[in-house]
């Protein structure tokens, strides 16, 4: 279940953070292709592969098989995060979706478009699992009944989101322009997840429990035990649930709810079926022992500390990457579609991020968890070798696949032992206790230290500055191969400018002339930084005069006056200077920089050049 709720998270991750509007944007025609080739692609390797571990079934015994099953299952879950990230980051799934005539004015409808293509990649895996594994691993048939079983479980992780996101797109419509502005704040952003968070603790769990379709707990001596177990420990809940296995088969038991209130306690027949009374309340206190130690408000905190890391870094850090010497080599090699490598770019690290995050610190202390709970059977007298004994059943149950190395659990031997070792000596319990704390706040402190300068860097304008610097790199390559293309010359000067390299700029505009010399855009640029430009030494009045007058010769726009009147001014013709700025204001056009205009004819009227 950790497993499968990280799996969603991630995926609605790397759709919330797909690209916008790219230069590189692929064609609509060639995007709906390579997403259908990804698509079939993706179809062919998971029949093969089930397919593959399906006719070298017949040799596997039936502890054998499901340790393979789940392995390839966790090979083809992560296979088909990769193929979506490469649907979004390489084949711009996000922005054809939004050519769609609802999608591009509702958020929360694109999500659901695009979450379904993922959902699409899920169906090929289970179609063709139980295809092949349904006599022996997938017990619910038919094909239809599992594939919505699968389909129930993985809604109730992603429709807390869309939730929050269609609420988003009907505040939009009372009030567009704020909601807008909010959600493109990074604060916005943050608030955004947060807020998804924060519903997925309270809201999720009723939801869980009716899309699982779990029954309540029958009125039992059981059920009255597990009531008393809950008293003792002083843990509050909503109700006891039977839950059904989504695969026919599965002996366990969950707490889902950080909160009384929509907090409800999960057990599957399987496991009434497995284990005697006192063994199911063993296993009970350690779900308990979950919310006694506050495990889902610590997995709160991780998922919040992560995103905020990712949000303070992560595109500060592919900025970064851009400009270094290999990438730029890279680029500027030819070797390969340069879209493809950009993308890739982006698809990789932040699947490195993922995989390094929760494969290694979020599972440390997940395995670590985990063990606290299993800790919290020892505090009732003699339930502690009853949760042994269960462990010893499960252990036989799963034969080699509890054996197997699991990065959110340790796998069931270890249990066992340290548990037993726990039993013998109760100082190993409270050594783990304290561990486990110097442990946590050690993630704290670097969470903190790495926080710093992240909120420091995000108030400057170093990620822009990076990609200012990228973008100068890319047209610098380009003009070696085309050193008279005055456009390049004129977009090179235009990042300069928006970097501060004024010298740069200058000499960039006098090339983009050099090789067009009746382009208004460029006679105007050059003109007001011949003006304007910091070093006093660079200015030439009498010039940028010439090239402003010939600009707005050619075009009469507002921005093209605005530096002729800055002309006449810094010569000292303030009449004229005045005439064209009140000109320019009652012009219509005017309205997008009116409050420019309106200082620049207040500075000719007050001041001299």
């Amino acid at each position: 279940m950790y497993q499968t709720f990280i799996f969603y998270i991630i995926v609605i991750l790397i759709y919330t953070a797909r690209p916008g509007h790219r230069p590189e944007l692929l064609q609509p025609g060639h995007s709906l292709g390579l997403i259908m080739a990804l698509l079939l692609l993706f179809f062919w390797v998971v029949r093969m592969r089930c397919r593959r571990l399906s006719q070298n079934a017949v040799k596997l015994s039936d502890t054998q098989l499901p340790t393979l099953y789940d392995r390839l299952q966790m090979q083809l879950q992560i296979g088909a995060i990769i193929v979506f990230a490469g649907m979004v980051y390489g084949a711009d799934l996000g922005l054809l979706i939004e050519l769609l005539p609802l999608a591009g004015k509702s958020e929360g409808f694109n999500n659901f478009l695009g979450l379904s293509v993922f959902f699409l990649l899920q169906i090929f895996i289970w179609r063709e699992s139980h295809h092949y594994f349904s006599e022996r691993i997938l017990l619910i048939r038919p094909r239809q009944a599992y594939i919505k079983a699968r389909l129930r479980f993985a809604l109730g992780l992603v429709v807390p989101w869309l939730s929050i996101l269609f609420a988003i797109d009907i505040l939009s419509l009372w009030k567009p322009q704020t909601i807008q502005l909010a959600l493109q704040h990074p604060l916005g952003e943050m608030t955004l997840f947060v807020l998804f968070l924060f519903i997925l603790t309270i809201a999720a769990p009723p939801l869980l429990v009716h899309l699982w379709q779990c029954k309540k707990l029958p009125d039992s001596p059981l059920r009255q035990a597990i009531i008393n177990l809950c008293r003792h420990q002083q843990i509050d809940y909503r109700e006891i649930m039977l839950w059904p296995p989504f695969e026919g088969r599965m002996a366990t038991a969950a707490v889902v709810g950080a909160f009384p209130f929509s907090r409800y306690l999960l057990i599957t027949p399987d496991l009434l079926r497995l284990l005697n009374g006192e063994e199911v309340i063993a296993v009970m206190s350690h779900e308990l022992g979950h919310v006694r130690y506050r495990h889902m408000l610590f997995f709160l905190l991780f998922f919040l500390t992560f995103f905020l890391f990712n949000f303070l870094y992560f595109d500060l850090g592919i900025a970064w990457l851009l400009t270094t010497t290999p990438i730029s080599t890279l680029l500027d090699s030819g070797i390969g579609g340069q879209e493809i490598f950009l993308s890739l770019l982006e698809i990789l690290p932040l699947l490195l991020l993922y995989l390094l995050f929760f494969r290694y610190i979020f599972g440390f202390f997940l395995r670590n968890f985990e063990r606290q709970a299993d800790l919290a059977s020892l505090d009732l007298p003699g339930l502690g070798p009853y949760l042994v004994s269960a462990f010893e059943k499960l252990g036989f149950l799963l034969g080699q696949a509890g054996e197997k190395p699991n990065w959110h659990h340790f796998n069931i031997p270890q249990r066992i032992t340290f548990l037993k070792a726990a039993l013998a000596n109760p100082q190993i319990a409270k050594q783990h206790h304290q561990r486990l704390k110097k442990s946590l706040l050690i993630y704290l402190m670097i969470f903190v230290l790495l926080l710093i300068p992240g909120i420091y860097w995000q108030q400057t304008d170093m990620a822009r500055q990076l990609n200012y610097r990228y973008l100068s790199q890319r047209l610098e390559h380009l003009l070696k191969e085309k050193p008279q293309e005055a456009k390049l010359w004129f977009a090179l000067s235009s990042l300069y400018i928006e970097s501060g390299e004024e010298t740069k700029a200058l000499k960039a505009l006098n090339r983009a002339h050099e090789f067009n010399s009746d382009e208004p855009e460029t006679l105007n640029n050059l003109a007001w930084l011949l003006l304007t430009i910091q070093d006093k030494a660079l200015r030439n009045y009498a010039l940028a005069f010439q090239l402003a007058h010939k600009a707005a010769t050619l075009n009469r726009s507002p921005y093209i006056l605005d530096t002729l009147a800055e002309a006449h001014w810094r010569q000292g013709d303030v009449t004229t200077a005045i005439a064209l700025e009140e000109e320019l204001l009652r012009d219509p056009k005017s309205a997008d920089n009116f409050d420019h205009y309106i200082r620049q004819l207040e500075k000719f009227q007050n001041s001299r050049p």
